[in-house]
This record gives C-alpha cells, sequence and structure tokens, in this order.
C-alpha cells in the first residue's frame, strides 16, 4: 500500500484529522512519540476472572519492553508502557481506554485483553487515530471490517473453532456435536465457528446451552449435552471453565471429546484441574513454553521470566513477549521520526514474521487484510501436560 492511498484509507475511516487534532507537538505531531521515549498502553484484566491471563501478559509486554530499553531502545527512544486494569469489565475497559488516550496519549494501544473489553473500547480509540495492535483475543471484530489502524495476531475463535471441529467430523467421523459456551462475544465467536463446520458438512448443532462470566456450576449443561448424547462438546470457556465443565462431566461418568478455543490453552488449566481434564483438545498458534522444552532459547526464556516474577512462565507470557517484539522491529523500520502512518506501513511490509527466538506460527499482514495469523494447531492434556498433536493447519487445507 502507498503512503498516499494510505492517507486515504485514513481519511475515509474519519480518523485522519482526529489524530491531528489530538496530537502533541513533539516529533511533528505525532501523539506517543517523544524526543527520548514512545508511550504505549495495555489493559488487561489483574484483578477479575481473567487474571492468570491478564497478569501475564502484562509481565510478557514488561519484559521485552525492559530488554529492548537495555539494548538501547528504538532509535534511542525507550519504550514506557502504561498498564491499566479492567477487571474484565467492558464498561471499566472504556474508561482505561480513554484515559490511555486522553491522559496519557499513547501512541497505540497493545495486546489488550478479552473480547468483551476489547469489542466495547477498541472503537473509540480508532476514533482518535490510536492503532490497536495484537489484542488478546480472537474475535472476528479484531480485524473484520478491516480498518488501517487494527492488527490481529490471533487465529480467530471462528477459525479456530471451525478447525479444529473439522478434525474430529473427518477424522473421527462425530456427527453429534454440542455447545456450551460463554454468553457474550468471545462464546457467541466459538458457536458460530462450530455452527459453520458442522453446516460445512451437512451437520446441525444437536445441543447448545450457555453460562455466565464467573460461572462455578455446570451440571445442569452437561446433563443437557449427555442427554442428547453428544459426541463432541465444543467449549466456548476459559480456565476455571473448562475445568468446571469436565468435572461435571466426569461425576457423571460421561466422556464425550472435549475441544475448546486457545482461550483454554494454559498451563493452568492442568495444574488446577488435575486428572480431570486429561484429554481435552485445543486449538492453538504458539507453544507453551515449558521448563525442559527441547528448544535451549525457550529454556533460557522460562528461566529468565521466572527470576524476572518469580512466577511460572505460560503461553500467555510468551506471547505477549512476541508481541512486543513484533512492534520493536516494525517501530524500528518506520524510521527514526515515526509516525502512525509509517508505523502501520512498516508492519504490512514485514515479511511473514515469527520470534527468531521462540518460534510459532508465522504473522503477516498484508493491504487491505491484517488479520495476520490464519492457521493453529491441535494440541492436547495428556498426563498433565499440553502435547502438540498436529503441524499447523488452516481453513484452505493448508
Amino acid at each position: 500500500m502507498t503512503m498516499t492511498r494510505f492517507k486515504r484509507a485514513l481519511a475515509a475511516s474519519g480518523i485522519l484529522l482526529a489524530a491531528a487534532a489530538t496530537a502533541l507537538p513533539a516529533n511533528a505531531g505525532t501523539q506517543g512519540i517523544h524526543d527520548n521515549e514512545i508511550v504505549i498502553g495495555t489493559h488487561q484484566d489483574l484483578s477479575g476472572p481473567l487474571t492468570s491471563w491478564g497478569v501475564p501478559v502484562r509481565n510478557g509486554l514488561i519484559m521485552a519492553f525492559e530488554e529492548i530499553n537495555e539494548a538501547g531502545g528504538i532509535h534511542g527512544r525507550k519504550i514506557r508502557l502504561v498498564v491499566e486494569d479492567t477487571g474484565y469489565d467492558p464498561r471499566r475497559a472504556v474508561l482505561a481506554t480513554q484515559k490511555l488516550i486522553n491522559r496519557d496519549r499513547v501512541f497505540a494501544i497493545i495486546a489488550a485483553l478479552g473480547s468483551p473489553t476489547v469489542i466495547a473500547s477498541m472503537p473509540l480509540a480508532l476514533r482518535r487515530g490510536v492503532p490497536i495492535l495484537f489484542p488478546f483475543t480472537a474475535a472476528d471484530q479484531t480485524y473484520d471490517p478491516y480498518h488501517p489502524l487494527k492488527f490481529a495476531s490471533n487465529i480467530p475463535y471462528v477459525h479456530a473453532m471451525r478447525i479444529g471441529t473439522r478434525y474430529f467430523i473427518e477424522t473421527e467421523g462425530v456427527t453429534k456435536i454440542g455447545l456450551l459456551y460463554q454468553d457474550d462475544e468471545f462464546g457467541l465467536n466459538v458457536k458460530r465457528g462450530a455452527e459453520l463446520e458442522a453446516e460445512a458438512h451437512g451437520l446441525t448443532i444437536v445441543e447448545s446451552t450457555t453460562y455466565k462470566r464467573g460461572a462455578t456450576d455446570f451440571s445442569s449443561q452437561i446433563a443437557r449435552l449427555r442427554a442428547a448424547d453428544v459426541e463432541l462438546v465444543v467449549l466456548g470457556t476459559v480456565v476455571r471453565e473448562t475445568i468446571g465443565a469436565m468435572q461435571a462431566a466426569r461425576s457423571l461418568g460421561w466422556n464425550p471429546i472435549f475441544i475448546c478455543s486457545q482461550a483454554c490453552y494454559t498451563p493452568e488449566v492442568h495444574d488446577l484441574g488435575g486428572d480431570t481434564v486429561n484429554g481435552v483438545y485445543a486449538i492453538s498458534q504458539t507453544p507453551i513454553p515449558y521448563p525442559d522444552d527441547p528448544n535451549p532459547k525457550i529454556r533460557e526464556w522460562v528461566k529468565s521470566y521466572n527470576e524476572r516474577f518469580n512466577l511460572v512462565a505460560n503461553v500467555q507470557a510468551v506471547g505477549a513477549y512476541t508481541l512486543a517484539r513484533l512492534f520493536a522491529e516494525a517501530m524500528e523500520k518506520a524510521g527514526p521520526e515515526p509516525t502512525t502512518e509509517s508505523f502501520a506501513q512498516a508492519l504490512v511490509d514485514l515479511e511473514p514474521w515469527v520470534d527468531p527466538d521462540l518460534s510459532g506460527v508465522p504473522i503477516d499482514f498484508t493491504v487491505g487484510d491484517h488479520l495476520g495469523t490464519k492457521s493453529g494447531f491441535l494440541a492436547q492434556i495428556k498426563d498433565g501436560r499440553w502435547v502438540t498433536l498436529t503441524e499447523a493447519m488452516s481453513l484452505d487445507g493448508s
């Protein structure tokens, strides 16, 4: 995309003038870019039901930016990260975004956590010309409809659950599919993926049931799914809910195939769930960083993370860490006097990007398509550990 076309896209979105009107005089008016620092923001759940995600995402960002700053920063500028707590509440996410934009005057919002919180707050940032970078959610709204300032790095829940559902239809001959999902945007995306893939194979969902965020009792939902003789349960669940649903099933002696999205692909599921969750499947894109990983760079990273935060490293932390490094690489390529336009163009111009040390599924943004990842691998908990079972799979079969 040429710079002229990019400006036209910004103007068509109604944000070019808004960005100029709210900018600081530093660095030719680019908000968040100063002589000695780059200010970016994020909002995480640090006090609500997704702290097992929010805390490591924050830590991964902090760790990466500390390393970048210690190495001299980006064109002589250090990165300053401002973190806000949403408690996984969409209203608090909107307030946090207002603060980041108006008071902290951030250049971009990076790796914000949660489907309902990101979806609620994202329009405010885009109206003000603030890029939304790599949200920690796989909701379709993070890339569709296209917007020149939003960049999604996660395989969407719809894509992931279509891939996972297709796998079990085609390899296991599954015909009776059921759904248990959170009654919000996250859950609806999971639901839609399973429904679309079932329809593509001439099947229908035989039973569908929901739960509210923070629920702990899933006995009635599991009883409904069991009564429908479901063979594959597609879970729109996170950590505690995945465990609770499987505990309810095990208490009935019921053992269908359970598959969840990347939202449950975390060590906490097996650490907290124990033997109950052995056998659950998930689709994801970043391998969990175990301390005995065959890759010595991953082992070294795990050790450094544990020493820095006195916490066990997990996939959320490593994912955020790699996304911070992607941000830094694009900012470096945007030049010594970066603007919102030149940074966005740099992201598009990057070759398919994989962290040089920690691997993962490639991220590739193109002209008119800011969904960076469309593939994922199938993993399963075996003997208290997530094990990768397949190569990366995508909807087009590649």
